[in-house]
């Protein structure tokens, strides 16, 4: 699998954006920053989230929308299975009080007390998992959460194929099959929502969101 992992800041950078803000997005920090805010405006408002809330940020990349998150609830947990990442985010969250960080294995495992969180939010992270991925991580989260706890999580909309992120996708994965973790991965709705109940989480919204779609799950008692 492609490493997350690098020293250089270029590179960091373009393992966070892509291509999304051209040939050199470490010198966009201002328009990449003002972005992910929005992004987590959204999010905490998607997601439900609220100021007593203990929650779980999976794939919090380097900690541009983490700010913004830990600003709208109690307490935040920060993981991501880059150590680069966490480093970068450590320093732009540094004078933010109520934020953690929290490197993550290759495997779906939390590391975190049974009953912590009363939330979870992923975004950008499912639409890069496959089917046996999403069943451990939802019994992971089902470890973790608190009764009545949510996820809200994005996944590739099966219903609307682009022909060319399919095409790159595949090109890429048959130059090197050990990069399947890193690219697009189309899920169905049925099939998540399916894997998702055998850990005791039941669907309660979704809304496609351009090629996404977002889902919302509650933790049954």
């Amino acid at each position: 699998m492609k490493s997350w992992e690098t020293n250089n800041v270029h590179e960091l950078f373009e393992l966070l954006a892509g291509d999304w803000y051209g040939p050199n997005p470490e010198e966009k920090l201002d328009l990449l920053r003002h972005d992910k805010t929005e992004r987590a405006k959204f999010l905490c408002q998607d997601a439900g989230l609220k100021k007593d809330m203990v929650v779980l940020e999976l794939g919090s990349g380097i900690g541009f929308a983490s700010r913004h998150i830990a600003s709208a609830v109690k307490q935040l947990a920060c993981c991501d299975i880059s150590e680069s990442f966490l480093s970068y985010a450590r320093k732009e969250c540094a004078d933010v009080p109520n934020i953690s960080f929290h490197k993550l294995g290759e495997s779906p495992e939390l590391s975190f007390p049974a009953a912590t969180f009363d939330a979870v939010i992923a975004d950008a992270v499912f639409i890069h998992l496959n089917l046996f991925d999403i069943y451990w991580y939802f019994a992971e989260f089902a470890k973790v959460m608190k009764s009545d706890g949510t996820v809200w999580i994005n996944i590739m909309n099966d219903a609307i194929i682009v022909r060319e992120k399919v095409v790159e996708n595949a090109e890429l994965y048959r130059k090197d099959r050990e990069s399947l973790k890193t690219l697009l991965c189309w899920n169905s709705i049925a099939a998540v929502v399916e894997i998702a109940g055998y850990s005791g989480f039941s669907l309660i919204a979704k809304q496609p969101d351009g090629v996404n779609l977002n889902l919302r799950f509650r933790k049954q008692g």
